[in-house]
């Protein structure tokens, strides 16, 4: 379980991110490149920063007061069978992100993007399965 303080800290840096975006929408009159959408981003990237810190903070907060759901909560996540639930999902996921990468990487081909951009995207599928082999020879050697 984390700490409460990297929690609050997560809060008070989305806090930052979501004004410092808001101020540079409202008195950047004339943007340019990528003045266009930055403060946008920031003040998304900055409002998942600070609900993820409060809600993880106000977590941590209610089980130090409740020490019954501390336990409960405790024995779920330790559990084998919501853990082999929570891999079996996992393995889904990756196996569905998988092909919508390769079809989004064939897509960018077809469309004549930038030979870059499509590069990238394979880059990614390469990465995607020298981490598979890597974790199946790891998870072999250990079984």
């Amino acid at each position: 379980m984390k700490n409460q303080k990297s929690y609050i800290i997560s809060c008070i840096i989305g806090a930052a991110m979501i004004i410092t975006g808001a101020l540079l929408a409202i008195f950047y009159t004339v943007p340019q490149g990528i003045m266009q959408t930055l403060p946008f981003v920031l003040v998304g990237i900055g409002f998942g920063s600070f609900g993820g810190g409060l809600g993880g903070a106000v977590s941590i907060h209610m089980m130090k007061n409740d020490s019954n759901m501390a336990k409960q909560i405790q024995i779920e996540e330790n559990d084998e069978r919501n853990i082999n639930i929570e891999h079996k999902a996992k393995a889904k996921t990756d196996s569905f992100m998988s092909v919508l990468l390769l079809e989004l990487t064939i897509f960018l081909a077809m469309m004549q993007v930038k030979p870059l951009v499509v590069l990238v995207f394979v880059g990614a599928i390469f990465l995607r399965i020298f981490v598979l082999f890597y974790f199946l020879n790891k998870y072999r050697k250990e079984m």
